[in-house]
């Protein structure tokens, strides 16, 4: 179903299951980027070699050259990714001064648009109220949003099996301090070797994925198939056959790019049209979260809007009334409440 005319088209089993609470978003950096006006994982790279006066020469400024140099290959993605320049600034710098350039690069302006965050979290709050989001992003800016939900870090993460803690906002790889001078606690997890212990050799963040996998859905939303934390996650998640089967990522450009792009990955790309900002995702994400505040209202309003008839609807709106009644009818459908 599409909620705006430009947007992406949403599987009807995907609303369901938000509704009913068996979903879990996954946030990357285009979430605080899109209206928040935060960088992405190559502009902190950036944004940390400035901060640590690192010179025009070095390797690290060589390799930051090269990943602007060569564009994306379609259907591939970047052939370097940014955790590699932070692999770099490691030999050089201690990890308290590439952390503390880090949560400085990151502090948000005071008139910081939060409204995609707002979002995010409507749209990650259960019918019972509960809040499940995880995020790979160290900034604070879904509890900016609302200060009353948990947050958690490594290396205490909640357990996905028990619904009376698993909860709340998790920063998968680390979060800022409250005023964005350093890393809370162990730090961040944003260089090739940080990752890897994180993935693949202690595999502590795969097996907490894992186990959200076998109980929810996950959707991916602010990320590109080629950044750090997908490469490592579905690297390692992909080892086990049949674990991606419930994962979803939003992906502008073409079907058949977003398919060449995730679908090898084991991943079930939501693609939409390339624009300005991203304005059709998150429009869409806008008007999905609107609905996701009062599911039956909107039903109610959507059925009463098609009364009228068709030539009343825009093209796009015409699909919602018949998704809207196939929705309520598997939510209605006994042996669903699973």
């Amino acid at each position: 179903m599409r909620f705006v005319s430009d947007g992406p088209s949403i599987p009807d089993e995907l609303l369901v299951a938000r509704d009913e609470g068996r979903v879990v978003f996954f946030c990357g950096a285009g979430v605080s980027r899109a209206r928040a006006g935060l960088t992405d994982c190559l502009g902190l790279a950036r944004a940390v070699a400035d901060k640590l006066a690192i010179g025009s020469d070095s390797a690290t400024r060589k390799l930051i050259g090269a990943i602007e140099t060569f564009p994306p290959i379609a259907g591939v993605g970047s052939l370097i990714s940014a955790d590699r320049v932070f692999s770099l600034i490691e030999r050089e710098f201690l990890s308290r001064d590439i952390y503390r350039a880090i949560a400085n690069a990151l502090k948000p302006s005071p008139s910081a648009d939060l409204s995609a965050h707002r979002d995010m979290l409507d749209l990650a709050r259960g019918p019972d109220g509960t809040v499940r989001l995880i995020t790979t992003n160290f900034d604070l800016l879904f509890e900016a949003c609302d200060s009353t939900v948990q947050r958690w870090r490594p290396p205490r993460l909640p357990d996905p099996l028990r619904n009376d803690e698993f909860r709340g906002i998790i920063h998968l790889h680390g979060h800022v301090t409250d005023d964005y001078a350093d890393a809370a606690g162990d730090g961040f997890v944003i260089s090739s070797a940080e990752f890897g212990q994180a993935y693949l050799s202690e595999r502590w963040a795969a097996d907490f994925i894992r186990t959200v996998l076998e109980r929810f859905l996950v959707v991916f939303v602010g990320y590109a198939a080629d950044d750090p934390p997908m490469q490592y996650l579905l690297e390692a998640l992909n080892r086990s056959v049949g674990s991606l089967s419930g994962v979803y990522a939003f992906q502008s450009g073409s079907i058949e790019d977003a398919e060449a792009r995730w679908r090898q990955k084991g991943v079930h790309p939501i693609a939409y049209g390339s624009s300005t900002e991203h304005a059709a995702l998150w429009n869409t994400l806008s008007a999905w979260a609107a609905r996701a505040r009062d599911p039956e209202q909107w039903y109610g309003l959507t059925i009463t809007s098609a009364q009228s008839g068709p030539e009343a609807l825009a093209p796009y709106e015409r699909g919602q009334p018949a998704s809207s009644s196939a929705s309520e009818a598997r939510r209605d459908k006994p042996g669903d409440d699973s």
